[in-house]
């Protein structure tokens, strides 16, 4: 028989995938907020870009808190642009291009676990 924590966590997996699959989300696992999960590596850096890496346009934080950085990026998207972060996988990395708006972006963990959540 299964317990109610079980039921419960089953049912809010079932509800959130029924939400993200019906809003047409990228449904790209994603440990470490908006990098995706790669097996066997970890993300090892984050870079936050006003639109195209290519164009070199790195983003500094908002403040200098030991462990979190701030980023306010609203901005970026008034300006009709977008953000894109680089996820570094060691030798290797993946731009995420983030196309919906979002307003602040957050990043913690340090260098040992870098995270970054952008809402």
């Amino acid at each position: 028989m299964w317990s109610n924590e079980a039921a419960k966590v089953l049912a809010c997996l079932a509800a959130a995938g029924m939400a993200t699959a019906c809003a047409g989300a990228d449904v790209t696992a994603r440990a470490q907020g908006v990098c995706p999960v790669r097996p066997e590596t970890a993300v090892t850096q984050i870079d936050l870009f006003d639109g195209d890496p290519a164009d070199q346009a790195l983003l500094a934080p908002d403040d200098d808190k030991r462990g979190s950085n701030t980023y306010s990026v609203k901005g970026v998207y008034d300006a009709g642009r977008s953000l894109t972060i680089r996820c570094h996988y060691g030798d290797a990395s993946t731009d995420v291009k983030l196309v919906k708006p979002v307003t602040t972006c957050t990043y913690s963990g340090g260098d040992a676990h870098p995270a970054l959540t952008c809402r």
